[in-house]
């Protein structure tokens, strides 16, 4: 039963999106991008209806059953009837993807697959920021009946009751359906938006910069070390970084497509759920908010994006409500922001934190992944042969993400600096966390600026006769470029 309801919510998130981006059923590019964004859209409102059932109706089956049914049929609907005039994804022109990358990345699909399947496995309840703060919460929900307010009780307050909903809300979601708690559902749930971070990237690439960039970057993010065992450990950190990495490409495609402001309301929606799944995700909707101002400004077509910044208003705009709704009604403040002002000036004074901040932060970004070559000298090396020339129509975009996740781990530092009583812990528990929310969106902008690819083949050698032999037109998109 856990796996047809996670099933329909997949369903009804692929009818969303496809009603705003139709185009023909079949295997291509662009339906499997939308596949992608369908993981956390239909997430999304599906929390986001659980919750509002709880604080209008309680914990009724039967009305959360009706308003569930609801929403999967209109959203089925709509993705039936949305008419084939929006913009297509296709793939980039490039060379042809060599043989031995194809190998090399389903090597890494399938040793990040071993990694989830094995951490699982292992620990099918999760780490103990699982078990203690979101699959706790879902359980209160689930378990707790009329008395579901007592999940934020301040008896708990160890459990970061401010957190917002989304996650625990869906595996509750999940759990009430099926009628038991069990670990199928968060794990379920931690296994589709991994599939959808890695969709995502790879789709927005290949249909902005080709299939090798496209392949590589998601080589890079299935090779890193830690980001199969962070989606296993049942956290929030990768559906946030879904729903960071999800805006970003989306605005990316907005810059390709201006005229068609879906792409921004889109990337609204999924800003706004960003912030529903944890509290960092406001600090990105900030973020994201002042990227986008700064592009406008220096935009000679203001009016243009002001347009699209109103539509990405719009599109957050449920989500956010949603998230004030759950802050002003049930979330207490957090404890960490509860510290005196005297307490808080003190830690931004000391200098000594500020050291310790950069030094774990360095330290993070070298150790990031557990590349047998640290990835920021990786990255190093491939900018210093390929550098960056992005495409005039991606500057814009390209702005937009840097700003924004810088914007972002620079908030989410000086928090730590002026809030966590234990800055050391702090740095060994979280700072990779931090990071890996943060590097699809990173990758993405990062290959978006990469200079083409190009290789060398062979020239097929061929007999005159009379006249030289002309040489066989090659398919659009498939032809070998000259080496450089």
């Amino acid at each position: 039963m856990t796996l047809l309801c996670l099933a329909a919510i997949w369903l009804a998130g692929f009818g969303l999106v496809r009603w705003l981006f139709p185009q023909p059923l079949g295997w291509s590019l662009h339906n499997l991008w939308l596949f992608s964004l369908a993981i956390g859209a239909g997430a999304g409102i599906a929390s986001s209806v659980y919750f509002l059932v709880l604080i209008l109706a309680g914990p009724s089956l039967a009305v959360l059953a009706a308003a569930m049914g609801a929403f999967v049929a209109i959203a089925l609907a709509l993705g039936w009837l949305g008419r084939r005039n929006s913009a297509r994804l296709d793939w980039a022109e490039g060379p042809a993807v060599p043989g031995y990358l194809k190998y090399l990345f389903f090597a890494a699909a399938i040793l990040a697959v071993v990694m989830f399947l094995s951490a699982v496995l292992y620990n099918p309840h999760g780490e103990e920021g699982a078990w203690s703060i979101w699959n706790l919460r879902a359980r209160f929900l689930f378990r707790a009946g009329p008395l579901w307010r007592l999940a934020f009780s301040s008896d708990l307050n160890w459990s970061h009751l401010d957190y917002p909903l989304l996650l625990p809300g869906l595996v509750a979601l999940c759990w009430k359906f099926s009628g038991g708690d069990s670990t199928a559902a968060p794990v379920a749930i931690a296994l589709l938006f991994a599939l959808g971070v890695v969709g995502v990237l790879i789709c927005t690439v290949a249909a902005l910069r080709g299939r090798i960039l496209a392949l590589l970057a998601g080589m890079l993010l299935l090779g890193t070390a830690s980001f199969a065992p962070l989606a296993a450990s049942l956290y929030g950190d990768v559906p946030l970084s879904f729903y960071i990495v999800s805006t970003i490409a989306l605005l990316c495609l907005q810059e390709r497509y201006p005229e068609d402001p879906r792409f921004a309301a889109l990337a609204g929606l999924m800003a706004g759920f960003g912030a529903w799944t944890r509290n960092e995700g406001v600090a990105f909707v900030a973020a994201i908010l002042v990227a986008r101002i700064f592009v406008l400004l220096r935009s000679r077509e203001r009016a243009a994006r002001f347009r699209q910044l109103l539509w990405m208003l719009a599109g957050m705009a449920a989500p956010l409500a949603i998230l004030v709704t759950f802050k002003l009604r049930l979330a207490p403040p957090s404890q960490l922001l509860s510290l005196p002002a005297a307490t808080v000036l003190k830690n931004a004074s000391d200098f000594g934190r500020w050291v310790t901040l950069i030094e774990g932060l360095l330290l993070a970004l070298f150790n990031f992944g557990r590349f047998l070559i640290p990835i920021v000298v990786l990255l190093g090396l491939y900018w210093y042969l390929v550098r960056f020339r992005p495409d005039p129509r991606d500057r814009p975009a390209l702005a937009t993400a840097w700003i924004a996740l810088a914007i972002t781990l620079a908030a989410q530092l000086i928090f730590d600096v002026l809030y966590e009583p234990d800055l050391p812990l702090e740095i060994g528990t979280s700072f990779e966390r931090i990071l890996l929310q943060l590097w699809p969106a990173a990758l993405l902008a990062f290959f978006l600026a990469s200079g083409p690819l190009q290789s060398a083949a062979p020239e097929r050698k061929t007999k005159a006769v009379g006249k030289a032999a002309k040489p066989k037109p090659t398919k659009s998109g498939r032809g070998v470029a000259e080496a450089r």
